[in-house]
């Protein structure tokens, strides 16, 4: 089974990339420790594809795991009990993802915590991962420091009514490169 290496950068060039469609994933997470783990997935496309789903907590991650109260007060406001009670199991959010993703470059805004979340849902849901996940950087690189320039003016421009909420944040990445692709 293949899990997931948040390790591993990937480089775009014009030889391997065309990127016909820009997909932005964002993980929410029960804290920003060692022992956090994703609580809220989405991702949006630039061909207007969206999807989140709320995670419920595996066993492991509810034993050995790290809540930390002030993100849910102050952060993403998302009650553990609404996890419990809402939330779909790694392994189906896993299958989805899979499902709706499969063999496509996926970015993300930090691959250092993101991957590793990735990591744990994939592990608990005993599932291998069929897409790759990068870092923004990646394509911050591939389209050179005017583009990044604007994007990141274009990012900032847009007012989203909650951060810190996966799809907002997925879509607000999306909509900044509509915004410097002519999408």
């Amino acid at each position: 089974m293949k899990i997931f290496d948040p390790s591993v950068h990937i480089n775009l060039s014009s030889q391997n990339s065309q990127l016909d469609e820009f997909v932005f994933l964002d993980i929410e997470a029960s804290g920003l420790g060692f022992n956090s783990y994703p609580i809220e997935l989405a991702y949006a496309t630039s061909n207007g594809e969206t999807a989140s789903a709320l995670i419920k907590p595996d066993c492991d991650w509810l034993e050995a795991g790290e809540w930390d109260s002030n993100a849910e007060r102050n952060i993403h406001k998302i009650a553990q009990h609404v996890l419990l009670e809402q939330g779909s199991s790694a392994k189906a959010v896993a299958i989805e993802l899979n499902s709706a993703l499969k063999g496509k470059l996926i970015f993300c805004n930090d691959l250092a915590y993101d991957g590793v979340w990735l990591a744990k849902l994939f592990k608990a849901a005993d599932v291998g991962v069929e897409f790759f996940l990068t870092d923004i950087s990646a394509f911050f690189d591939f389209i050179g420091k005017e583009k990044t320039s604007s994007y990141k003016s274009a990012y900032e421009d847009i007012h989203v009514e909650t951060i810190h909420r996966a799809l907002p944040d997925a879509l607000r990445f999306v909509s900044a490169y509509k915004l410097i692709s002519g999408h």
